[in-house]
């Protein structure tokens, strides 16, 4: 072969190779369940530090400009309406809650939807659902907003639990037994996830329900689980309001009646187990709710299932009040929510009067991702993809995001900050303003830079660098808490301004009309 003619054909695959990258999505391209990922031309040329760069110093300019032109309103007739005025990417995106405990700022008008429904928690249930990774384990940095929120609005019981718990929780303590045996913590009906192992994937369905979970009870799976008893009963006796709760919420699939169910609670007024065998149904076309209203608070139960069917999920809680649900969903990323069947999520959000939703996503992209591209295409496609679709399950929810914790490795010897971790915090931040939605940053929270290192020199973090200990999760969970009702008592001064320059408007019209009747 000439020269000429091998010079011809390497330039022709380089030419075709920058052809690939040029038109390759710098989030790759999916197919089915696979991702197909590429070097774009920027990285291929060696071009991303420069461009990165760049483009941080422009979002640092557009993040302060959308600061500045936030502007709250309030609407003062229905509860339930938000009216937001122009422009509307008006969310404070340098919001955060620094370790010194004091605000540096709040979101605005993205939770008002959530604030004006607290007003109405006395008298109806308002939920709160917190999906999250690893960093909400045992119910971790949740249990404190429920705590926080129950309290001070009512409301009680845990919320959502699975059929099984895999990992213990801070609250809940639930065991499973067939045939009079207990199981071990993998044992029971077979159990599919719409994240973590792929062996664990539905096959060619979106049947996951709420939870981004679903247990299987059929015979045909695991031998004996179309028959058993599921025992639930607080961690502690004490008397916290999630410990006790009067209605329970069974959510499973339409193949499961209400004589396949049987609720067995202890009476705290009489000291005696009751049995409730009455249901309401909300069918609805994808799943089932089967919801009790017992006769006094309780806070043990036994719930006696048989048949073949689909367990969702079981919510502990009361008719009014706060409910807050605890979704962890340990090595994801935030990414699911697309593969789980809307109608399931939507009319699980309506009927029980979701009205905030915290995505809590982003930590388990930072060790496996080496290149910018990929945080940026992760962001900007892959999250907004998942907020446009939790929004139209949950047009009445109010959306909070909480970026990842400041995490370290080993640079050179030394336990450093993950180097794309402030990348990822600034393009969320920028990603959550354009779509109008409220976020905080737990990096800036926990102090920035290198702060996991102080973290776990005072025991707030473990030796992994990475996830918090139960006393450092109480210490976030405070100050998000903490950062949140400082928005609430935002939206409450911006009601009264409202409610004020109404009257005022309301008097001078009064006063124009009088003068008017005089001069007649």
């Amino acid at each position: 072969m000439r020269p000429t003619h091998i010079a011809y054909a390497i330039w022709t695959i380089i030419a075709l190779l920058g052809v690939v990258c040029w038109l390759m999505p710098e989030e790759g391209l999916v197919i089915g369940d696979w991702t197909l990922r590429w070097p774009t031309l920027v990285e291929a040329l060696d071009m991303e530090d420069e461009a990165i760069d760049d483009e941080l110093l422009a979002m640092d300019d557009d993040v302060q400009h959308l600061s500045d032109s936030a502007i709250c309103y309030v609407s003062n007739s229905e509860p339930s309406n938000v009216v937001y005025s122009e422009p509307s990417h008006v969310v404070d995106t340098d919001s955060m809650q620094m370790n010194d405990g004091k605000s540096k700022g709040v979101p605005c008008q993205p939770l008002f939807a959530f604030c004006q429904a607290l007003d109405s928690a006395n008298s109806m249930p308002i939920r709160v659902v917190h999906y999250g990774d690893s960093q909400i384990e045992e119910d971790r940095i949740t249990n404190i907003l429920r705590e926080q929120w129950q309290k001070q609005y009512g409301g009680g019981g845990v919320g959502l639990i699975p059929l099984h718990q895999t990992i213990p929780t801070r609250s809940i303590r639930q065991w499973i037994s067939m045939d009079g045996k207990v199981q071990s913590v993998q044992g029971g009906p077979k159990r599919n996830l719409v994240y973590g192992p792929r062996n664990m994937r539905l096959p060619d369905s979106d049947d996951y329900g709420v939870m981004g979970q679903v247990a299987i009870m059929d015979s045909t799976l695991v031998k004996g689980s179309e028959k058993i008893v599921l025992n639930i009963e607080p961690i502690d006796k004490k008397r916290k309001p999630h410990n006790y709760f009067n209605c329970l919420r069974l959510l499973t699939d339409s193949t499961f009646q209400r004589t396949n169910v049987e609720l067995r609670s202890k009476n705290l007024a009489t000291i005696q187990d009751t049995t409730i065998s009455s249901a309401t149904i909300i069918s609805h076309s994808t799943f089932n709710s089967l919801y009790y209203v017992l006769p006094d608070s309780t806070m043990h139960c036994e719930l006696h299932l048989q048949g073949q069917g689909s367990i969702y999920g079981i919510s502990l809680e009361t008719n009014s009040g706060v409910i807050v649900d605890n979704i962890p969903m340990r090595g994801c990323s935030g990414n699911i929510f697309t593969k789980i069947d809307s109608a399931q999520l939507s009319d699980f959000y309506r009927d029980t009067n979701t009205r905030l939703i915290i995505l809590q996503f982003g930590g388990n992209m930072i060790p496996q991702t080496e290149n910018k591209s990929t945080i940026s295409g992760y962001v900007r496609s892959t999250l907004r993809q998942q907020v446009h679709y939790i929004r139209a399950c949950a047009p009445q929810a109010s959306i909070l995001f909480i970026g990842p914790s400041d995490m370290s490795t080993n640079i050179d010897g030394k336990m450093t900050t993950y180097p794309l971790i402030p990348y990822m915090d600034k393009l969320l931040k920028k990603m959550t303003a354009e779509e109008n939605i409220a976020y905080w940053s737990m990096y800036d929270a926990m102090g920035g830079y290198n702060s996991m290192v102080t973290w776990v020199e005072k025991g707030l973090a473990g030796s992994d660098y990475v996830h918090f200990t139960r006393s450092g999760a109480n210490k976030i969970g405070k100050q998000l808490y903490n950062w949140i009702e400082t928005a609430r008592q935002q939206y409450q001064e911006e009601s009264i301004k409202l409610e004020n320059a109404d009257s005022i408007h309301v008097d001078t019209i009064n006063l124009s009309l009088d003068s008017l009747m005089s001069n007649l």
